[in-house]
């Protein structure tokens, strides 16, 4: 009996992982709502878009990207160089201004021109460590002068989304924030 409660706990243990997950808890501002637009998770990786109500995933004046790779580890600062440097080849008309730089956490911000066929746009990104890998927030809004506006209210959103930990799946994320399983 002793055996079969010991192999019991040891095995509930052990399972308990695998049925764990990541999401992000993002408080958007409390007149709007946002909508997730799109929404794939791929091996290790998970991308998700949020939207305000009204705009989609391919016609969007502001947008969220959430993206989550699972088990990376490399060092914050060498994921921020290689995401922005990714970005500057889509649009070089501005350079990222670094707003927040930690070992496990950096935010950097820019308002772009238009260039070629990519429209100009303001943005942060943020860079953070999980619980199971890195995640980047990624908040674009096509309009500078409600960038500009609203620039301490999405700087404070995005910088105060939080990676939750659950153990259960049916835990309820309570209050108007918005998650998915990363």
């Amino acid at each position: 009996m002793k055996k079969a409660l010991l192999f019991s706990i040891i095995f509930g243990l052990l399972i308990l992982p695998a049925l764990a997950y990541e999401t992000i808890i993002i408080k958007f501002p409390d007149k709007e709502l946002w909508l997730k637009g799109y929404y794939k998770k791929v091996g290790n990786e998970a991308i998700l878009q949020y939207v305000p109500k009204g705009q989609s995933s391919n016609d969007w004046r502001r947008s969220i990207v959430v993206h989550s790779y699972k088990h990376s580890n490399y060092p914050i600062n060498v994921f921020l160089n290689n995401s922005s440097a990714r970005l500057m080849k889509i649009n070089p008309t501005a350079p990222y201004k670094t707003l927040r730089l930690t070992p496990n956490d950096a935010i950097i911000g820019r308002c772009t021109h238009s260039y070629k066929n990519v429209e100009a746009q303001c943005e942060f990104l943020r860079i953070t460590r999980g619980y199971e890998g890195i995640v980047t927030i990624h908040y674009m809004n096509k309009d500078r002068e409600d960038f500009m506006a609203n620039y301490n209210q999405w700087y404070n959103i995005v910088k105060r989304a939080k990676l939750y930990n659950s153990y259960y799946r049916d835990e309820r994320i309570l209050d108007k924030a918005e998650y998915f399983e990363l």
